[in-house]
């Protein structure tokens, strides 16, 4: 049996991955990091991969994850991708946008 590798190109290929993998762990969110129980936004959902408990914002493992989620995707992208989120109705719809809108421009 062999596995298949899809190499994703782009501007958030990391960020596609995370949602992908985590997004069967939470419940999609707008309007906020987290709520509830197990509701993420994108950006929550990708702090919570690194570590964050979904429980405020000033707790050591939210400012742990928080510079751990930097080296991977910018403040500035961070807020992008918390606008597609909130204009959208699933972690599909953002993964979709971020794939359509992440392509590098041609040449």
């Amino acid at each position: 049996m062999s596995q298949v590798v899809i190499l994703k190109k782009g501007k958030f290929p990391k960020v596609i991955e995370i949602i992908e993998q985590e997004k069967h762990n939470f419940k999609f969110l707008r309007g906020a990091l987290a709520d509830q129980v197990n509701y993420r936004c994108c950006v929550g959902l990708l702090l919570s991969h690194f570590g964050w408990d979904g429980h405020g914002c000033c707790t050591k493992n939210f400012q742990q994850a928080d510079e751990k989620l930097e080296e991977i995707v910018s403040i500035n992208d961070q807020w992008y991708i918390a606008a597609i989120n909130d204009e959208s109705q699933s972690y599909d719809e953002v993964v979709e946008r971020l794939e359509r809108d992440g392509r590098e421009p041609s040449n």
